[in-house]
């Protein structure tokens, strides 16, 4: 297919390798230079505008940070849309928000999914992200064998908007997962626990949970930890911060008490605050573990 690809970060560009691997033709734009530059080095065109992508392509895939963006990106290719297109929204962002860009598409004759994605760096660097797809089952079952170069489960889940209220669920559990993990290794660790230990007792009882599984936050207990990389992102704080901002905020249109989700994202803030911000969610460990005097790399076992 002829694709478009709009947003080259952490999770984008290596998604639009695995397009070009999958011999399609792919036109990428993007703010920053370095990763467009690094796209057509693995065989990808440089389109320069949104509204080019659109031009030169007849599926488009955005995968930017937030609302505004995404709007900002459908308002530069609106005006070149049309029948035998089909824009895919990869980013996360507000339901609502994204509704109304289902809507703007739709009225041109092209045709909308959302689909956030699920599976961090690792999953975007391995092809084998998580797609939770709001809208026209139809559409989706047309692009499926695109998206199938970069994605490892494709969830249809509802209509328009529904993908990214089941991705902001996500996330709301990931982050307390992540708090309940920290608070769990600063009282390890402040009380001489083996972490290795801990490490095997938890995968193996009622505690395993993602969060412990792949981001313990002590340096060398689990390897592929950012911890154990110097806080290397897989996912940023800020992100995390921002993906909880935005299920507070539907969540209170909704008429949903979310108290475990407010104290996750009052932990985030804290890891911000602290200067964490560009650096893995997971660092929300170093701010409980400075509170309970221990150090980040304490208590490897």
């Amino acid at each position: 297919m002829r694709i478009g690809f709009v947003g080259l970060g952490a999770m984008g560009l290596p998604m639009a390798g695995h397009l070009v691997k999958a011999g399609h033709e792919v036109s990428v734009a993007s703010r920053s230079r370095g990763p467009i530059d690094a796209a057509v080095a693995f065989g990808a065109h440089h389109a320069g505008t949104p509204r080019q992508v659109a031009e030169a392509a007849e599926l488009i895939i955005l995968c930017v940070p937030n609302s505004p963006e995404v709007v900002e990106v459908i308002d530069g290719m609106l005006g070149a849309l049309g029948p035998g297109h089909t824009v895919v929204d990869c980013s996360t962002i507000d339901p609502e928000v994204e509704r109304a860009q289902h809507l703007r598409v739709a009225a041109t004759g092209a045709r909308y999914l959302d689909a956030p994605l699920s599976g961090g760096t690792t999953g975007a660097r391995n092809g084998v992200l998580t797609l939770m797809v709001g809208g026209d089952a139809a559409t989706l079952a047309d692009v499926t064998p695109a998206l199938d170069a970069f994605a490892g489960l494709i969830v249809h889940v509802g209509g328009p908007g529904m993908g990214q209220v089941v991705k902001l669920c996500n996330q709301v559990i990931y982050g307390a997962q992540m708090t309940a993990t920290a608070e769990a290794t600063a009282l390890a660790v402040k009380s001489g626990v083996d972490m290795h230990k801990l490490l095997e007792v938890l995968t193996h009882a009622t505690g395993d949970c993602v969060a412990v599984r792949t981001r313990l936050p002590v340096a060398g207990v689990v390897a592929e930890s950012p911890a154990s990389h110097n806080w290397e992102p897989g996912f940023m704080t800020d992100l995390m911060a921002k993906d909880l901002d935005l299920a507070l905020v539907y969540a209170a249109k909704s008429g949903v008490a979310m108290a475990t989700t407010e104290t996750a994202r009052q932990m985030l803030s804290a890891a911000q605050e602290a200067g964490y911000g560009r650096e893995d969610f997971s660092a929300v460990a170093k701010v409980v573990l400075a509170g309970a005097g221990a150090g980040a790399g304490a208590g490897a076992g």
